[in-house]
């Protein structure tokens, strides 16, 4: 090895353990497993897709957060604490994932002060403790699914109105048949095959 080679391999030994930058996402600070996206002003939309996937600990305290992406915290096989505390949780449907998740966890005192600021029926209960049934019945029908059931009648009606007008031209074709059977004429009897001859072709 040259003096440059033996000087970056010296200075990758003596490095201290850690993960790199490149698998730490912003606007986040990373430190061993440790991940820290605390008081980043974070919401739904900003916040990360994703963690590492060794992340032990997760801090995401005194963010915006109203609601997590299903499954973010489940992708997380070795996370022994997600800290959750002063956020805006919108206490509705969105959250049932995260309920799920706080049920399998075997401590719960580190949760206690999930709060739910909103709907105004679940403001200030605490999340661990809210059944299921709770936050299903606080989301209101959203507009896709209004938008699918407009589609779906508009569908059913278009049906309707097809099959209708069917009817409505195979009944024309009928009155028509029958008027056109009512005015045929008797068809002329047929001549006889072998006709007499006349007298005068006998000659």
């Amino acid at each position: 090895l040259g003096p440059r080679g033996a000087l970056s391999l010296l200075l990758l030994l003596l490095a201290p353990p850690g993960r790199s930058a490149a698998g730490c996402p912003a606007p986040c600070r990373c430190a061993g497993t440790l991940v820290d996206c605390g008081r980043r002003g974070l919401t739904w939309a900003s916040l990360p897709a994703a963690f590492p996937p060794d992340t032990t600990e997760l801090v995401l305290t005194g963010n915006n957060l109203t609601a997590l992406p299903p499954g973010l915290l489940d992708a997380l096989p070795v996370l022994r604490a997600a800290h959750l505390g002063a956020n805006p949780w919108r206490c509705d449907c969105r959250l049932v994932p995260l309920r799920a998740w706080l049920a399998g966890r075997p401590e719960r005192e580190p949760y206690r002060d999930l709060r739910c600021a909103a709907p105004p029926a679940l403001r200030g209960r605490l999340l661990p403790y809210l059944a299921e049934d709770e936050l299903r019945a606080a989301c209101p029908p959203s507009a896709l699914c209004r938008a699918a059931l407009a589609a779906q009648l508009l569908l059913l009606g278009l049906g309707l109105l097809h099959a209708l007008l069917l009817a409505l031209l195979l009944c024309r074709l009928r009155g028509l048949r029958a008027r056109a059977t009512r005015r045929r004429p008797p068809s002329a009897p047929l001549a006889a095959e072998h006709a007499t001859p006349e007298p005068s072709d006998w000659r």
